[in-house]
């Protein structure tokens, strides 16, 4: 569908925070926290005006807090597609933001760290954006927040099951922190699996991005609480922390290998991520972020210069669709998207070489 873009639209202002990460390995973090509240049926069961009473109530209370007086609210019913996609690329999320309609809502920080969501699964959701390797940090501001809120509004609360959600499996902490982790050495060197083996267990479950545990995209893995109910919101960080640190270990000890081994395979790998990058008149976004991913690990490894790792941080997600037409002030035709792609690569790689 073809889309003009809204230049007034706030979403479009935001902070990116990733701007500033160096970091190789560790894209990004997110903690979710979820909360109905008391005596209000489920999202799924209201009717519109009772919707819009939650959001009225809940956003005039949010926005009072000091953290959040430069926050943006935008209901769903006037956002376009193009912006609720923006939402979803920005905030990593897992959940598509499409089918948000009448009554339902998003309140987002000016720094572009957190979004609060109203009546979609839940009535309340509250996430933040970590890109710092700070997971303890976001879980922090948010529990302020979440805390501050519940002082005027009672949230929805059993003794045996803890905070209640609209899919039981949320139930207990109602909080899910997933760790975004970029493995090219372990995956392109084939250890990946015997890492994961000797390492995980059932506490964390280990998917790709787009939520398929086969499908890895951008070599990135994701990590995140397969439990939150009878558990701490201290032991899901916990969990989460331990196996993040152990496999960003393995992660350099493969690419110190790799380095030193100059593998002709993985060596080719990255000079044709290279050349796709550098030469190609379209491309899918897939495909950008598969070759970016592989430019990434070639820094670190010695096979690229003229870059840094945090451009390519921003390249990866500046080129997925919201993104990139944002920096168009004219409507794009969407055949045109993938030459509009390769064209921003371009530009963003210019002076990128290969020492290989």
């Amino acid at each position: 569908m073809d889309e003009a873009l809204n230049p007034s639209s706030p979403i479009y202002k935001l902070k990116r925070p990733w701007s500033e990460n160096q970091n190789s390995i560790w894209l990004a973090s997110t903690v979710k926290l979820q909360r109905n509240i008391e005596k209000f049926k489920f999202p799924i069961k209201l009717d519109l005006e009772r919707k819009k009473q939650i959001v009225t109530l809940a956003a005039k209370e949010l926005m009072a807090q000091e953290a959040l007086k430069k926050s943006y609210l935008l209901k769903a019913e006037e956002m376009t597609s193009l912006e609720k996609e923006y939402l979803v690329e920005h905030f990593l999320s897992s959940s598509s933001f499409h089918q948000a309609s009448n009554g339902e809502a998003f309140l987002v920080d000016n720094n572009g760290e957190m979004l609060f969501c109203f009546n979609l699964a839940d009535h309340l959701s509250f996430l933040a954006i970590d890109t710092r390797g700070d997971i303890e940090g976001a879980w922090n501001q948010l529990v302020k927040i979440e805390t501050k809120l519940g002082q005027n509004v009672s949230y929805a609360f059993s003794q045996k099951f803890g905070f209640t959600t609209s899919n039981p499996g949320k139930c207990g902490t109602a909080m899910t922190v997933s760790i975004f982790l970029q493995l090219s050495g372990l995956i392109h060197s084939d250890r990946l699996k015997e890492s994961l083996d000797e390492l995980a267990d059932d506490s964390v479950m280990i998917t790709g991005i787009q939520g398929n545990p086969t499908e890895i995209l951008g070599d990135i893995l994701v990590l995140q609480n397969n439990y939150s109910l009878g558990v701490t919101e201290e032991n899901i960080l916990s969990w989460l922390r331990t196996l993040s640190s152990k496999l960003i270990v393995e992660e350099k000890a493969a690419r110190k290998d790799i380095a030193k081994s100059k593998n002709p395979a993985i060596m080719d790998k990255v000079s044709r991520a290279f050349a796709i990058l550098l030469h190609s008149y379209q491309m899918e976004a897939i495909e950008a972020l598969n070759a970016i991913s592989l430019l990434k690990f070639g820094i670190d490894v010695g096979w690229i210069s003229g870059i840094t790792a945090d451009a390519l941080n921003q390249l990866f997600f500046n080129c997925r669709r919201a993104h990139l037409q944002s920096q168009f002030k004219d409507k794009i035709n969407q055949m045109e998207i993938p030459h509009k792609r390769a064209e921003f690569i371009h530009q963003s790689l210019k002076n990128a070489k290969l020492l290989v």
